[in-house]
This record gives C-alpha cells, sequence and structure tokens, in this order.
C-alpha cells in the first residue's frame, strides 16, 4: 500500500505582493506538525503536484519513508497546480518566499522552530529562492537541492554552444499564452502513455507497483490546468535566461542580486545530489553550485534525473543527519543566551 497524507489544508493568503494567490494547498505527508523532529517543505518539479510524496516510499524498506524519518513534509501546490489559485503575475524569487512564510505561519510553524527545504530539479529555483531571501534566510535551517536547476545563466545551464539548452531557453522565453498550451498537450500525451500504454513501468521499473499509476495520473493532471500556462510561468521563472537574476545586481536586500553574490551569502548547510548519468541537468552546474555555496557539499550519484525516487533513503538519512546537526547548533546558541 502507498502512504496517505496526514493531512489537507486548503489556506488563504494576504496579497503582500502582486504575484501572491487567494489560496494555496497545502498537503501534509510523514508525521504531524507536532509529532515530527523536523518539518521540511518540498517543492516538486515539473510535472508536479501535492500527491507525488505517494511515491517516495516505494524504493524504501519502510512503508512510509516521511514517516520513518520522523519528518512533517508539507507540500505546496505552486499557483495554478492542483488545488492552487492561479495567479498571472507571480514572480518567483519575489513570491514563493512569501508563500512559503505564509504558510509556515499559518501552520504554527514559523513560531516554534526553523525548517529545512528540498526541491528537485525545477523546484530547484525554488529552493535558491527560499534561501536567499530576506524573510526567509534566517528561518531555514538546512537544505537539499536535488538534481535542481539553479540560475540558468550564472551556472552555466544555459548555453548557446549547447542546442538542447539553448532550444530550452528559447522556448521557455516565449509568451507563456503560446508555450502553455504547447506543454499542456506533452503532459496529456505523456499521460497517456505512461498511465494507458505501459509508459509506467517502461520508465520507473518492475519495483513500482501499478497501484502508483493513478498517482502519478494525478501528477501530470493537476499540471495541465489553465490551459497550461501556469506550468509555462513555472517554467519560465526557472528556466528562461530573461528572467534569471542580473549580473549587475549588488544589492544585498534584492530578490534578484545576482546569483553568484546571492548564493555566497547562504549560511546555512546545503547538500546537492545529481545523477553522473543525468541528461537533463549538467554536472557542471552543479560544481558551480558547490563552489559558490560556502556550506554546500555535493554529491554524485550514479543515476539519472529521477535520482530521489531511486535513492531516497540514502539522501534523507544524510538530509536528517544534517537537519539535527542545525537543532543542535540552535540548542547551544539559545544555552550560550541563557548563561
Amino acid at each position: 500500500m502507498l502512504p496517505k497524507p496526514v493531512s489537507r489544508h486548503l489556506l488563504s493568503l494576504s496579497k503582500t505582493t502582486p504575484g501572491i494567490p487567494h489560496t494555496v494547498n497545502v498537503t501534509l505527508w510523514g508525521r504531524p506538525i507536532n509529532d515530527a523532529q523536523h518539518v521540511v517543505f518540498y517543492f516538486g518539479g515539473l510535472p508536479a503536484s501535492a500527491e507525488e510524496p505517494a511515491l517516495h516510499s516505494v524504493t524504501s524498506p519502510h512503508n512510509d519513508v516521511y514517516q520513518a524519518h520522523n519528518i512533517a513534509l508539507l507540500y505546496i501546490d505552486k499557483p495554478g497546480f492542483g488545488e492552487t489559485s492561479f495567479n498571472y503575475w507571480f514572480r518567483l524569487r519575489r513570491d514563493w518566499p512569501v508563500i512559503v512564510d505564509q504558510v509556515a505561519t499559518q501552520l504554527g510553524v514559523a513560531d516554534t522552530r526553523r525548517y529545512g527545504v528540498m526541491g528537485v530539479s525545477n523546484g530547484g529555483p525554488y529552493v535558491m529562492a527560499t534561501l536567499t531571501h530576506p524573510i526567509l534566510k534566517h528561518r531555514v535551517k538546512a537544505a537539499a537541492n536535488i538534481v535542481g536547476v539553479s540560475d540558468v545563466v550564472a551556472s552555466g545551464y544555459f548555453s548557446w554552444k549547447s542546442p538542447s539548452t539553448a532550444f530550452e531557453g528559447i522556448y521557455n522565453s516565449l509568451p507563456t499564452f503560446i508555450t502553455g498550451p504547447f506543454t499542456a498537450l506533452g503532459m496529456a500525451l505523456g499521460k497517456i502513455y505512461l498511465v494507458y500504454l505501459g509508459g509506467y513501468q517502461a520508465v520507473l521499473g518492475d519495483q513500482f507497483p501499478l497501484e502508483g499509476r493513478p498517482v502519478l495520473a494525478k501528477v501530470m493532471q493537476d499540471s495541465m490546468k489553465h490551459l497550461g500556462i501556469p506550468a509555462s510561468i513555472d517554467c519560465q521563472q526557472g528556466l528562461s535566461p530573461l528572467y534569471a537574476r542580473s549580473s549587475s545586481n549588488h544589492d544585498p536586500t534584492s530578490v534578484d542580486q545576482n546569483a553568484t553574490e546571492a548564493y555566497q551569502d547562504i549560511k546555512v548547510p546545503v547538500t546537492l545530489w545529481y545523477g553522473t548519468k543525468d541528461s537533463s541537468v549538467p554536472m557542471a552546474s552543479a560544481e558551480w553550485l558547490a563552489e559558490t555555496m560556502p556550506n554546500a557539499t555535493l554529491h554524485k550519484v550514479d543515476s539519472g534525473h529521477g535520482l530521489y525516487l531511486f535513492h531516497t533513503d540514502q539522501l534523507l538519512d544524510e538530509f536528517v543527519r544534517i537537519l539535527d546537526q542545525a537543532d543542535a547548533s540552535d540548542d547551544d546558541a539559545d544555552s550560550k543566551k541563557g548563561d
């Protein structure tokens, strides 16, 4: 049996910046917040859905990998995905950290503890936006970026010398009312192949039970809403060179401060997990991240872009160790204040 979520929350948000959606859907996996050792926000890639964590336990010896690691995993549907309302003016670096902050406050997380963040693939820019935003940079205790895109220009991900990344950058720089329907069509065809034509186990392997097909179908469906325009905005924000950070912005209080300076200022430990067989995110981009952030550790795994689905326990074991260390440091700091 695949694990089930602990609870679901449809939260109303204050529109403190223009791109904040009216409501967001937050799904809790693993353990209840008050019973967990660690609270972790998980940012999905594309396609993306709050149902995805049901598949994370498939290759684990545990029935529920997050429950076993004493984690309360909070998944926020991106604007326009799943049950979260659509806002065309959503801008990743400006708005996403504010969304996370409001969710943490409403669920009682921000008042009691710091939390971890992790993201996969196109969730990588969401991790980096959270770590560099003035509101959250002191509220996050550790992060994991898994096969994640970072800044497409500064990291070298986008290159005119690479036909695939050049095409990707150009496509995601087009108006979203053009790319949205094509993106939705591509995911619809992918859904047909994966769910109905046998591609599910062909892509993921025989260890993934057939009961996971409805989960994958829901993941695809949640990503195709509103003619695919939210999905295109999601890609645009993370993969278009037009939306990358300005190299000339040296303002440390700006959400658009240039990537090198912003990433060098990240003080919390960040684990980077990238596959040596990944054809989507070049290892050179991961190595740039590791060299730029002062407390980053790069793990190179013999895997492809689906790394997290096949190495979940290995990754979470290491992430929990780092989260535990962060808690110990917080306890030491509190003790010294008491003295």
